[in-house]
């Protein structure tokens, strides 16, 4: 209780200071065992440093009220080490008083990863997920949904408050179309149908009632009620197997009915039709019913597997997503936030890419 009572007083100490910047915090090895020092990553710490050098000195992160601002960074492996080249992240954020430890600038590690910050920037470097979230997946497409497209931040395009920042402002990812999702939707329904049968495969094998009922029989002389039981719930597993296996048979056929629909809607649309991007819609399959309008439906999008990675340099920059929580819940720090996006130098930030 004392300990308790400790950390509480201990995190409560100190008064909010303007521009109150906490010790940078570094993850002290990248994702696949490196130091986050090693000499192979100079390119990605160069890249950071000048972010870092835009946001210390940020009129906006300086005048979030009753926040300590702390720099975060880390090096990561791509998930495609072979495709892709490394990634990091750079955080300038603002934590709140219940992060905070004694009465200087210090946040508290453990309870500022458990509270998360109040607002501030991101800056993800050759993360082309940084914004969006994964909404299908198979061994032929891993689908996303788009993040929203919001106003463009300095001519970058900007999706889920985040700028993204290509070579040629060109995008790492590209639609999915309607062909590919409806093929999608096929082999999700195929497998559907699979893990039924094999769920399904001793279920659908004959109950054998003699063997139920000699068991029963060897039951009697030990104990004759467990031995009526055993035959009764025997006897009406058998009278019910019928109606239980035309159950299972309903199913299957009903997810059957399914896939030749799907077949059938597929085949019936043109080459043009197959080949428009997939938007979610409220119909049948996902698709779109006439009366939705095209701006209220999310699109589904896949890594465009045309973009230049290069995997050879493992630290070339070649994109980078700039997200600013621009509509932060606390409404004291909209203002701030809108001034410090306004500070930023993108052009800077696209400087970087090679």
């Amino acid at each position: 209780m004392k300990h308790a009572l400790l950390f509480t007083l201990m995190l409560a100490a100190g008064a909010a200071k303007a521009g109150c910047w906490a010790p940078n915090a570094v993850e002290p090895r990248s994702n696949d065992g490196l130091p986050v020092n090693h000499a192979s990553f100079k390119p990605l710490h160069a890249a950071m440093d000048v972010f870092e050098a835009q946001a210390k000195p940020n009129p906006g992160l300086l005048a979030l009220p009753e926040v300590r601002l702390r720099i975060t960074r880390a090096v990561l492996d791509s998930d495609e080490p072979t495709r892709r080249p490394r990634e990091a992240v750079i955080h300038a954020q603002g934590f709140g008083p219940k992060t905070w430890t004694g009465s200087g600038c210090d946040i508290h590690a453990q309870a500022a990863n458990r509270i998360g910050p109040r607002a501030g920037f991101s800056v993800f470097v050759n993360s082309p997920l940084a914004t969006m979230n994964r909404w299908a997946h198979d061994d032929q497409l891993s689908a996303y949904l788009e993040g929203e497209r919001g106003e463009a931040m300095q001519g970058w395009p900007v999706y889920r408050e985040c700028a993204v920042i290509g070579p040629g402002r060109r995008l790492p990812w590209v639609p999915v179309t309607v062909g590919e999702m409806l093929a999608y939707f096929e082999r999700e329904q195929q497998r559907g149908i699979a893990d039924q049968d094999r769920r399904n495969e001793r279920a659908l094998q004959p109950f054998d009632l003699a063997a139920a009922e000699r068991k029963a029989e060897q039951m009697r002389p030990l104990d004759a009620k467990l031995a009526e039981l055993t035959l009764m719930s025997a006897r009406q597993r058998k009278a019910g197997e019928a109606e239980h296996h035309a159950q299972l048979a309903r199913v299957r056929q009903t997810l059957v009915d399914e896939l030749e629909d799907l077949r059938r809607t597929r085949a019936a649309m043109t080459a043009d039709q197959l080949g428009e991007p997939y938007r979610l819609g409220a119909g049948r399959h996902r698709l779109p019913t006439p009366d939705q309008p095209v701006g209220t439906m999310k699109r589904l999008v896949k890594l465009d597997p045309s973009f230049p990675w290069d995997a050879r340099n493992r630290t070339r920059i070649q994109l980078l997503t700039v997200c600013a929580s621009t509509h932060p819940n606390n409404p004291a720090y909209a203002q701030p936030m809108r001034d410090a996006v306004a500070a930023l130098d993108l052009s800077r930030l696209a400087a970087l890419l090679n």
